[in-house]
């Protein structure tokens, strides 16, 4: 099938299943498929993808041919007969080819990190190798770790163009046939600082609320198939409160051995009753940016409900924040701004830390932007603080 296959007959180096064993510790199949493309595992392999039918423009854009620099790739070009046989100076070797092919620090932190977790999680407990040269890296020489004083490239969104999401999600809550819904997964998403992945992978019996008008709590599936529970503030569980009472059930057909056996049921569905994809809150934000702040060449909203709500006397208000982000909108942003307006209005960092289910306090650390002056920052919910003044 690929370069990697043929060397792997002649060598007895792992085959298909075993780089299925090893990815299969991982839960999320974005996180599979995220290794296998660094590290040059065929997607052919991966267990849980399917191949998408031609034509079909929905979902994230993955990279389809190797570069011949991923880690199994390169390995094999260069003549390894084991995984064994490599040795700390290869690794920065390839780092280094790496950089000189324009790819950026980032990427190649990534890319090596995917190489130490094969190692740690597969190679060194099967005993095909006896150390773990991708943690020998010397980081700092190849220029791979950012300042603990430097902040996450990803863009924060402002505490007011927070709210201005917020206020459009609920704007159009009841103009659009989906609108409770994504109303629901923005007031969580922001509210929250889950992962995009983690949003759109919770289910039903993950939603916990003990009362009527009180907070919530909702369990979500995060990496390396580690469940937490995060909480709801009110307004965040009245949303979704409104969106489940709308909620159509999933048409499910029954299938042939499988009588009594009960799936997990998404909580986030589509108009057929699908699970949406991590692709659809990208979407919403972009709409969302799109129908406030509009480019100037394009043709106003079709829908006379619409057009009434931009008419309104917040649209403008929503416009000024939303405008800038318009280009640039991107899910992942809404950890770094939870990050740093809850810190900024008073929370622990551990208890943030915990919320966004990072493992490391550093990591956490990396999220903040401008969040030095915690003495003078008020101890205010955040969620409640997003929806003061237009949300009672």
């Amino acid at each position: 099938m690929t370069e990697v296959a043929t060397r792997r007959e002649r060598t007895g180096t792992p085959g298909p299943e075993r780089f299925a064993e090893f990815l299969r510790v991982y839960a999320s199949l974005n996180t599979r498929l995220a290794y296998a493309t660094d590290l040059g595992i065929p997607l052919d392999w991966v267990p849980g993808y399917t191949a998408p039918k031609p034509g079909r423009r929905r979902g994230r854009a993955r990279r389809g041919e190797p570069t011949g620099l991923e880690w199994l790739h390169w390995c094999v070009r260069e003549g390894f007969g084991s995984f064994a046989e490599v040795r700390v100076q290869h690794v920065e070797r390839w780092l280094e080819e790496l950089a000189r092919a324009g790819y950026g620090d980032a990427t190649r932190a990534r890319m090596l990190s995917a190489v130490s977790a094969f190692y740690q999680k597969y190679l060194l407990r099967e005993g095909l190798a006896e150390h773990n040269p991708a943690a020998l890296v010397d980081r700092s020489a190849q220029h791979l770790n950012r300042s603990g004083s430097s902040p996450s490239q990803t863009a924060m969104w402002s505490f007011e163009a927070c709210r201005a999401l917020l206020l459009a999600a609920h704007l159009l809550a009841d103009r659009h046939r989906n609108g409770p819904r994504d109303r629901a997964m923005m007031e969580v998403l922001i509210g929250t600082g889950v992962r995009a992945e983690e949003l759109v992978g919770v289910n039903l019996d993950d939603y916990h609320r003990p009362a009527a008008g009180g907070p919530a709590a909702l369990r979500v599936h995060g990496k390396g198939a580690k469940d937490r529970r995060v909480a709801l503030a009110a307004p965040v569980a009245d949303a979704v409160a409104d969106y489940l009472r709308v909620r159509a059930a999933p048409q499910v057909p029954a299938l042939r051995g499988q009588l009594g056996l009960r799936a997990p049921e998404p909580m986030f569905v589509t108009s057929t009753g699908r699970r949406v994809h991590v692709s659809h809150v990208q979407a919403v934000l972009r709409r969302l940016c799109a129908t406030f702040a509009p480019a100037p060449d394009a043709p106003p909203p079709r829908s006379r409900r619409v057009r009434e709500v931009l008419d309104g006397e917040q649209a403008s208000l929503v416009a000024a924040h939303l405008g800038p982000l318009r280009e640039t909108i991107h899910p992942h942003s809404a950890r770094h701004s939870y990050a740093t307006h809850a810190i900024t209005r008073g929370a622990e960092p551990r208890q943030v830390q915990h919320d966004l289910g990072h493992a490391a306090l550093s990591t956490t650390e990396g999220y903040l932007h401008d969040a030095e002056d915690l003495a003078n920052s008020a101890a205010h919910e955040l969620a409640p603080a997003l929806h003061r003044g237009w949300l009672r």
